[in-house]
């Protein structure tokens, strides 16, 4: 990402690949400690989430030192601009207080170095580093959104001096902290030339604008339009926002955290508050506006405001009062930079560096320029104004085509039929290149070979540990698994099978351990699905070693394994495992696959799995738009797909999905089933009859969607109505209920599960937490989550949250699937471990019945009699799997592959118990005897 590649008038660059850190500091406080969870975007789509809380460890110290030390540095900044006014060194000004002053900023860092030397961030580091794609990436933000909850201590953490967590920051000598101004829709890569509003406010108090005017000439020189705007009146400054699109926005001048807004001086005459252009300012940013930046003093609270209120992607603030020799400085070091081609988050990083020969006599200056931005956002980088025809004139652009096309394959894994490269790109990568030639030039490609997803380090029988996954094992037991992989690789499974037997039987014998130090490494790896998975594969290959006829047959699971979600759904194909192999005998391989929620992923994924002969079905994959682009390739190759998850009704309906009828079979009930168990519950239960609704959901996410229009039928067949929201809209941020919602009888809350953007996620909390309570709420099953209850207050919760769900530990019949999964796994699970056991079950039955059919001597197995057999149990239910997780329940499906059992869903609340909440089931009644 160092270089940006040349581009032709008018043509923009193509977005590079971006990879993004968000560390959301979720509650707590610096005398207890915080909660973090860490999230690593790829282009704007999550790639792995810790949904488990992170602790950070208690700091009280810091509060106050950052208090002494912002007040010494607002009082020192004006003294030390009062000396370059004069013409004097700052250092002979009030010595003592400048050496107080560089002390107390010492103190500060060095708390702040030691807090994060802590285990806790060590740990955080090391999360974040162990993702291969960060160290790909050669820019990164490391962005910080703070939401404790808690205005002065999200105030302190934004200030903080990030930069001092060394752990991180000398390991990533490309990332840059930045402040998060919220999830947006991406934005446009920048375009040739860049148009810049330059706007320079009152020089009163001697600002010096020479830096910022030779910053802004050197823009000039590299092609930018530039517009100025010198001590501008309001009008004059409103109407040049109208006037015409702008890429970047730049002030130079007083400004001030006065107003909610923030405001700045643009005369002698006149401050503006920045709430005052907001309708000017949105529709810059409508047009095109990309970037903004506040050479001025005490920017956080104008960046808030752009952010929350004008929806800009990126802007770069002083998060303290500062001279202008310093503001000047950065500016052109900065856009030095930047308008060479490097990318914005390390020109920042570069230009902040910069300031530390500033900080004899003005401590702390490296601290204040900061970057708020949309984690969302491709980076953006500037194009150049230079065409380069000799590419196409040298014939060197066919010679790269050509080396591009002869890539050779990975290798093939176990001997098999494995790891195809998915190419992307190619043929846009040639009506490109058409179209350049028909113009008579081409523009600069970066030298790199197209695009491929390698999907080798993403599945695994156990010859590897899959990438981007959440296991996280203490040495000692990532010591043991990592022999027990290289013996597995070499084709020694009997050692295989000993070595991860013996992780599994030490973490038993350890997790209930009077030391935490030992419980908690021993619970982490019993919870390790990938060693219990790789112990019975190892023990069947071994077996298959010494007898060569004896049949085997090979299932997948494929899921995104860095959210709890897709870890759920490994849990239970693991566990099924283990009991069909060491309880009933059916030699039953499992191959891992962690197709990361990503569609190109998936798409890969798919492909390698569907050309693996000996793959005879597929559980997965989680959400309903990446099911649908699985099938693309399952379908054709009649492949069996089990979802214990992906319940939009939409995926049977939709083209693009493929014949899904030949292989997709789903253990899990769907969107109508959900949304009528609620509709029932709230006439039948709440007594609301002809209910009024307000229905917010997100209208860009397919199972969202459907799950709403599903809602609006049922509620039509009752006569009741329907007023809908979208969570996704920008311009949706209510500070209130909307008026209409209001007047309803109940809300009905449908968030996507927030793996790709938790925008609409987090707005869906904010509907929550606007209620108050007030009414009662049907939510989604995707409110189903830890972060839910420690994010709302229980008011707004105890049985004021409804939810339908298939599968809860609670219920008749799962009493002793319950207790297996507690023993298996150290605690209770959900629904997706329990639907995908039963999801297993279901192929292990057609997979016995037909190796009985077929009879000795090899009971060779084949797609076409799985699938035949999972059809059949809708007219022949006596050949259907029993279920284990429900006692007295079997598993069919009808004609398009819907569980035929589940005609109705339990309804979950949230119940409060010793001071804790949790998701219990709403009074069910006795269950009847055994």
């Amino acid at each position: 990402m160092i270089q940006s590649p040349a581009s032709t008038p008018g043509l923009s660059v193509a977005p590079f690949e971006n990879i993004t850190v968000v560390l959301r500091i979720n509650s707590g406080s610096f005398a207890a400690g915080f909660e973090v969870t860490l999230q690593i975007l790829d282009n704007g789509q999550i790639i792995q989430e810790d949904d488990r809380f992170l602790e950070l460890p208690a700091e009280p110290t810091i509060p106050k030192l950052y208090a002494q030390w912002q007040s010494l540095s607002q009082e020192q900044s004006m003294d030390f601009q009062r000396a370059i006014d004069r013409g004097i060194k700052p250092v002979a000004v009030q010595v003592t207080n400048v050496e107080d002053w560089s002390q107390l900023t010492d103190q500060l860092a060095h708390q702040c170095r030691q807090w994060f030397k802590s285990a806790s961030f060590v740990n955080l580091s090391a999360r974040i580093r162990a993702n291969r794609k960060v160290h790909m990436d050669g820019s990164i933000p490391i962005i910080i959104r703070s939401q404790t909850g808690i205005l002065e201590q999200d105030q302190i953490l934004s200030q903080l001096p990030w930069h001092l967590w060394w752990d991180l920051f000398s390991n990533l000598p490309n990332a840059e902290f930045a402040m998060f101004s919220g999830f947006r829709e991406k934005s446009p890569a920048l375009q040739f030339p860049i148009r810049i509003l330059a706007i320079f406010g009152s020089p009163s108090g001697n600002l010096n604008f020479t830096q910022e005017v030779r910053a802004l000439e050197l823009l000039k020189q590299r092609g930018a339009s530039l517009k100025q705007l010198v001590e501008p009146t309001i009008d004059a400054l409103s109407d040049r926002l109208f006037e015409q699109p702008w890429d970047i926005l730049f002030f130079a001048g007083h400004s001030s955290c006065h107003g909610e807004s923030g405001t700045i001086q643009l005369n002698e005459q006149t401050n503006l508050r920045l709430d005052e252009l907001r309708q000017g300012l949105r529709y810059a940013v409508n047009q095109g506006l990309r970037l903004a930046i506040f050479n001025s003093c005490d920017g956080v609270k104008l960046a808030n405001f752009l952010a929350n209120e004008v929806n800009i992607p990126s802007s770069i603030v002083m998060r303290q009062p500062v001279p202008d020799q310093i503001a000047g400085k950065f500016l052109l070091d900065f856009l030095q930079e930047f308008s060479k081609g490097t990318p914005l988050y390390r020109s920042v990083r570069l230009a902040r560096g910069r300031l530390e020969g500033l900080q004899r006599n003005f401590p702390g200056a490296s601290w204040l320029p900061t970057i708020f931005v949309n984690p969302n956002q491709p980076e953006l980088i500037w194009p150049s104004a230079t065409e380069d025809v000799a590419l196409i004139e040298s014939g060197a652009a066919s010679t790269a085509f050509g080396q591009a096309q002869k890539e050779p394959q990975p290798p093939k894994r176990g001997g098999q039929k494995k790891a195809i490269a998915l190419p992307i790109l190619i043929g846009l990568g040639l009506v490109g290149l058409v179209t350049a030639l028909l113009m008579g030039r081409a523009f600069r490609r970066p030298p790199e070979k197209p695009l491929t997803v390698e999907v080798d380090s993403f599945i695994s029988q156990g010859e590897n540990s899959l990438e981007d996954t959440r296991i996280a094992l203490a040495p000692s037991y990532l010591g043991m698994k990592q022999r027990g992989i290289d013996a597995f690789r070499a084709g020694d499974y009997a050692t295989a099978f000993l070595l991860f037997d013996e992780l599994r039987n030490q973490a038993k014998q350890e997790k209930n351990a009077a030391d935490p130090s030992i419980a908690k490494p021993a619970l982490a790896a019993l919870q390790d699905y990938e060693s219990l998975i790789y112990r019975n594969n190892a023990l069947i290959l071994r077996q298959k070693q010494q007898n060569p006829d004896l049949p085997t047959y090979n299932v997948a699971v494929a899921a995104p394994l860095n959210f709890d979600a897709g870890t759920g759904l490994a849990y239970g194909v693991a566990q099924a495992q283990d009991v069909f192999v060491n309880q009933q005998g059916l030699n039953l391989l499992v191959t891992l696959a962690n197709d990361g929620n990503q569609e190109v992923r998936t798409q890969a994924i798919a492909q390698d799995l569907a050309s693996t002969d000996d793959i005879l079905a597929v559980v997965g994959h989680y959400t309903s738009p990446n099911s649908c682009v699985a099938l693309q390739s399952y379908s054709p190759q009649r492949l069996v797909m089990m979802s214990p998850t992906s319940t939009a009704i939409a995926l049977q309906s939709d083209p693009t999905c493929g014949d899904i009828n030949n292989v997709f079979f789903r253990t899990v009930s769907s969107t109508r089933f959900e949304a009528q168990t609620l509709v029932n519950y709230l006439i039948d239960d709440l007594a609301i009859a002809q209910p009024n609704l307000a229905v917010f959901y997100n209208y860009n996410e397919l199972f969202s969607r459907n799950l709403a229009e599903q809602f609006q039928e049922v509620v039509r067949a009752f006569e009741g109505s329907v007023t809908t929201y979208d969570l996704s809209d920008p311009e949706f941020k209510p500070n209130r209920l909307p008026t209409v919602a209001e007047s309803a009888d109940a809300l009905v809350i449908l968030p996507d599960g927030g793996t790709n953007d938790t925008a609409a996620f987090d707005q869906a909390i904010n509907i929550l937490k606007l209620n108050q309570g007030e009414k009662p709420v049907l939510g989604s099953n995707t409110f189903y989550l830890q972060t839910v209850l420690n994010q709302v207050e229980a008011d707004a919760l105890v049985d004021r949250l409804f939810m339908a769900d298939d599968w809860h530990p609670q219920q008749c019949g799962a009493e002793q699937f319950s207790q297996q999964t507690r023993e298996y796994w150290g605690g209770d699970l959900n629904r997706r471990t329990a639907l995908a056991y039963d999801a297993v079950q279901a192929i292990a039955q057609a997979i016995t019945l037909a190796a009985e059919e077929n009879g000795t001597p090899t009971k060779t197995v084949t797609r076409q009699q799985v699938r035949q057999k999972l059809a059949e149990t809708g007219i022949r239910p006596e050949t259907a799997a029993r279920s284990a997780t429900s006692a007295d329940m079997i598993i069919s499906f009808d004609e398009n592959g819907d569980r035929k059992e589940i005609t109705t869903r339990q309804i979950v609340t949230v119940a409060e118990s010793n001071n804790q909440l949790r998701f219990e089931l709403v009074d069910q009644g006795d269950c009847p005897s055994p």
